[in-house]
Formats: C-alpha cells, structure tokens, sequence
C-alpha cells in the first residue's frame, strides 16, 4: 500500500497526493468513472456542477485539495470531482460491501479500531494518507487513490472510525454535504466520539448510506448508523465494544437499506458472530479471549466457509475478497495497516 505524506494548505495537501500517486489515481479512473456508459455521464455531468457548488459554499477547503490533487495528478479536476461525488444507484448488490468493522473499548494496548475492507476483484489501487493540515487535526486517513477520504483512519487526538457500506432509502438533495467528505472534515475538528457524533449529526448529508463505528483514546465507543440523510446513534451492547458491518443493527432501521436479501444475509451473518466473539471476550482476563492487539489481529485474520462468515475472506462468499486491512490504537497514536489479506501479510506502522 502506498504512504502518502502531505502537510500545509488544502492546495498543497492536493497537490502531493496526486503527484505521489499519479500512476494510482489514472488506474482508479479507468476501473472506475472513465467506463461508465454515456447515460451515466450525462447524469452525473447535469448534477455536478450543483455538487461543486455545495463545496465551494460549505467545505471550500475540501474542493481546493480536490482541484490540487487534479493539477498534481496531471488529470482534469472534473475526473477528481467524478472519484469523490459519486452518484449512487437505487438497488445495491452484493457486491457492494462485505466490510467489517470493530471497536473494543479497552485493554492491555487501550482502545482498538480494526477493520477489513472487503470487495471484489480485481481490487482498486488504495493508499494511506497522512494528513497534516496548515489549520486542524492531522489524522490518516485510507482511501482509494484519488479520492479524498472514505471514513476509515485515526486522528493525531485518538479518534479512529470506519465504515461499511449498507444503502439509504430516504430521499436525498443535491444540496446536502457528502457524507465522506464532511467526515474528513470532521477528523480534522474531533477531539472525542463525542465530538464526532455532534459534528456528524450536526447537517444534513448525501451519500449512498453508512454504518460507522468511532473510538477515542478514553475507550468511548459507539456506531454511527447514517441511512442518508438522516444520523442515528447506537449504544454498544456490551462493555466489551461495538461493531458494525453492512446492514443497520438500530430496529426502527432494518429497512432503511437497499440491500439485496443475499447481501443482508451475509451481514445479519457477520453482526452474529461479533456479537458472541466480543460476548464472550473477558476484558480483565490473561486469557486468549483478552481485549489486545493479539485478539484484534486474530479476529481480523479469523476465516469462514460457505456456510459461517468469516472476516478475512478469499472469495468464499459472493466472491468477496478482503483488500486490505486497518488497527488504530488510540491511546498510542499508532495505525497498522496492510496491503491484501490479514492472514498472509504482516502490518506495517505510522504513527501520529
């Protein structure tokens, strides 16, 4: 995975993110906006223009990196707009997430954030940002090159998030903020879960519908269940910690996917298996079970088969192949990650 440090104002952020990743990001753009049919071009090229004007308005510090990354990049900056203003289609398929996120409020290493981040082949080419910014919090933030920020890293004050892709089915206005994009900007506000969850909540947001976990370095957790445009927050259901994968856990939220029934399946799946893995982890016990940096890579490593959910997944189900994978530990500054599967690859370390 590709380590992109960059530091100063949103240009110059921009600017070294897509000179470092020049090759990455024209990659990225052919696997993705430049093979969308001309029905899809069309739409998106009548909506952007009130896209980047809700930038411009509300998050212009964010649209001055995008234009900075298009000039590094050597890319018109309306592909860069294109990576990082998607439009999101009505029906989800399987295929559109199989990610897994937890957050354990404490033990021997402190707070810990793990996340796999699941598609399907071939994988678009990733990177990890390290973001320090002329005014804000510096975080790392881990995104597909090219794109700003897709809500998964951890701040230098020790609050980590992650995400999966569920859907929304409430109506949605151009004029909202994009839900990615204010939570970049959020990282660089946060000081606690607290702060992140008012932030979130605090307008209205488009996006294709998110569940979220966040941890702070006090080992206060929660999830961010965000059926766009609304934001509804969910208590963990145990001490232990919370979780959060490709469906809402909040009841009066079952519905509010569009997931298919194979791609709710396999995430009601995965919501049971952490639900009795952290169940029956024991906090203050010298034991396997223990809340550690051990018991998070063990978990992020755990495999399945065609009949139980794994996390670390080779195609077993839907296809799905986990890409890369994420540890944050808050109260230490410190950010693991790799490159392809957990069970095959060692993590390497930045630390904020």
């Amino acid at each position: 995975m590709r380590v992109v440090e960059c530091s100063g104002t949103p240009a110059q952020l921009g600017e070294a993110t897509g000179e470092a990743l020049r090759d990455e990001i024209a990659l990225n753009l052919d696997m993705g906006p430049r093979r969308a049919g001309a029905e899809a071009n069309a739409a998106w090229q009548q909506r952007a223009p009130g896209f980047v004007a809700v930038l411009k308005r509300h998050l212009p510090h964010v649209l001055e990196e995008m234009r900075g990354t298009a000039r590094g990049a050597g890319v018109d900056e309306s592909d860069i707009f294109r990576l990082n203003l998607p439009l999101y289609p009505h029906q989800l398929t399987p295929a559109d997430g199989g990610c897994t996120n937890f957050a354990l409020a404490g033990g021997p290493d402190g707070p810990i954030w793990g996340k796999n981040n699941d598609g399907n082949p071939p994988a678009r080419p990733v990177c990890a940002r390290v973001v320090r910014p002329e005014h804000g919090i510096p975080q790392v933030t881990f995104t597909f090159c090219g794109m700003v920020a897709t809500t998964d890293g951890m701040n230098a004050e020790g609050v980590a998030v992650g995400h999966s892709s569920v859907g929304s089915v409430y109506q949605q206005s151009d004029a909202f903020l994009p839900i990615r994009l204010w939570a970049y900007e959020v990282m660089m506000r946060a000081r606690t879960t607290g702060d992140f969850v008012e932030l979130m909540a605090s307008t209205p947001l488009r996006g294709k519908g998110y569940s979220i976990v966040c941890v702070d370095r006090h080992g206060t957790a929660c999830s961010v269940e965000a059926p766009c445009p609304l934001v509804q927050v969910r208590a963990p259901r145990t001490p232990q910690g919370v979780h959060c994968v490709n469906c809402y856990q909040l009841p009066h939220l079952a519905e509010a996917d569009r997931r298919t029934p194979e791609g709710k399946a396999d995430a009601v799946a995965r919501w049971q298996l952490l639900d009795t893995v952290l169940a029956e982890a024991e906090p203050q016990q010298d034991t396997e079970a223990q809340l550690d940096l051990s018991f998070a890579k063990r978990l992020l490593r755990r495999h399945g088969d065609h009949d139980h959910p794994g996390l670390c997944r080779h195609g077993e189900c839907q296809d799905m192949e986990t890409e890369y994978s994420m540890i944050g530990l808050p109260a230490q500054g410190r950010v693991l990650f790799l490159e392809g599967h957990p069970c095959q690859e060692s993590y390497g370390e930045l630390t904020l």
